[in-house]
């Protein structure tokens, strides 16, 4: 048993919107699983022109014909197009293909239709079918019973804080919103949730908070409700999505690209996985990365993810195209690279002159053809290995992190950190 496939398991088969019933008893099972913190943004509430939408939910769906029911719209959560307005009455067919979304490219399945989340006063009655039922429909009239209601309630942020030794925060991100769309983003939320297990084990230099929230409504209004101050702490965010399909990973960097998650996660998954994706900001996917990278926020946000996938938005992303390896293979990158932020420092040297690095003293020169780092970076002495212990001891003047070192030589991280721990252990150098 796998523990983030079990949770996903509990978490995705419901009928999640930013403001759902459903939405709520995902809070409490998530709740169970780990003792978050709950905000709460109550509907109506507006920040720059966002507002906090109602609650919703569909009391009765259906298309009939001829007295007979073809279509019931509560068969599947995205049957109904999200935040859909009731509407009783009966129509033409040419009349009522007006108010049926279908799926772009996938003929028999259902499309996530999330327009209406995010455009405020637009009022729209409708539902999905599949391709294939939609060309099915004969002429006719049709009778449509559809009941929706919007009640108040409250937006509903979840976050889980972990202090480190200084008060920096690296931050996670995953969203809650697409009704039973198993790998987006319930495989992102389940891999937040073990990392933040995994990091309470252990002794961490950063703090660390995990936002679960309705995509963009619940970033733009947790981080309103946060003084600047505070904001100005959380030094790097890392959104996840779509981590489950059987696909390579992509990373998309932050907004400048050019920062030290942005370093640390290009040098990781390109000398870790092959084959791979590495883009610009908003070049893979879309999320709250615009929401963290916001003007006045400005936190640098990369995004991990297996997108784009065949069943993307549509009720085809469901449990089976989950795979465990893969979601195992992403908390081991998402671990990795906060293991490359943890450990990423500069060096002062306790020395002038010199090391006679095969002197067995020290032992610290590295025959070609052995792994220096017990098997962490995989790396064998080659060229580039012997090219670094040439130059190494001019990098401990406390102007280069070990990440600037590896990016300089073309090497893994953990390759290099490993040899430069070896300097410490023989009290040649200091972190600092």
């Amino acid at each position: 048993m796998y523990e983030p496939y079990e949770n996903l398991k509990k978490l995705y088969n419901l009928k999640l919107a930013p403001n759902s019933p459903d939405t709520d008893k995902f809070v409490e099972i998530a709740k169970q699983i780990l003792p978050f913190k709950l905000h709460e943004f109550d509907s109506g509430l507006e920040f720059n022109g966002w507002v906090v939408p109602y609650s919703w939910s569909v009391k009765k769906a259906l298309i009939k014909k001829d007295g007979v029911t073809i279509y019931d719209g509560l068969h599947h959560p995205l049957a109904v197009i999200g935040y859909s307005q009731s509407f009783i009455g009966k129509i033409s067919l040419s009349e009522l293909k007006k108010h049926i979304w279908t799926h772009p490219t996938l003929d028999d399945a259902l499309v996530y239709h999330c327009d209406l989340f995010y455009k405020v006063g637009k009022q729209e009655w409708g539902f999905t079918m599949s391709k294939n039922m939609l060309n099915s429909l004969l002429d006719g009239e049709y009778e449509i019973e559809l009941e929706c209601s919007f009640e108040q309630n409250s937006l509903k942020v979840l976050e889980f804080d972990i202090k480190g030794e200084i008060d920096e925060y690296i931050i996670l991100n995953a969203h809650n919103c697409h009704a039973q769309q198993a790998n987006d983003d319930i495989s992102g939320v389940v891999v937040g949730i073990e990392i933040m297990k995994r990091l309470m084990q252990t002794k961490n230099r950063y703090s660390y908070k995990l936002i679960i929230a309705p995509e963009h409504f619940g970033t733009i209004f947790y981080l309103a409700s946060l003084e600047l101050s505070e904001i100005k702490k959380f030094k790097h965010a890392m959104f996840l999505e779509s981590l489950g399909n059987d696909k390579h990973i992509g990373l998309q960097l932050s907004f400048l690209g050019n920062k030290e998650i942005d370093i640390a996660s290009i040098n990781y998954i390109s000398n870790n996985f092959n084959p791979h994706e590495i883009k610009p900001f908003r070049q893979i996917i879309g999320n709250d990365e615009t929401v963290w990278e916001a003007a006045g926020y400005e936190i640098p946000c990369i995004s991990l993810s297996r997108h784009p996938f065949r069943e993307y938005h549509s009720s085809f992303d469901n449990i089976d195209i989950i795979s465990i390896d893969r979601l195992k293979e992403s908390v081991k990158i998402v671990e990795d690279i906060i293991k490359i932020l943890e450990t990423n420092r500069k060096m002062k040297r306790k020395f002038n002159g010199l090391i006679a690095l095969s002197n067995p003293k020290y032992n610290l020169y590295i025959a070609p053809g052995s792994d220096p780092t017990g098997g962490i970076g995989g790396v064998k002495v080659d060229k580039k290995f012997n090219y670094l212990m040439d130059c190494i001891i001019r990098y401990f003047d406390e102007n280069m992190t070990i990440l600037d070192i590896a990016t300089k030589h073309e090497m893994d991280y953990f390759s290099v950190y490993e040899y430069v721990k070896m300097f410490e252990e023989k009290e040649l150098i200091e972190f600092v």
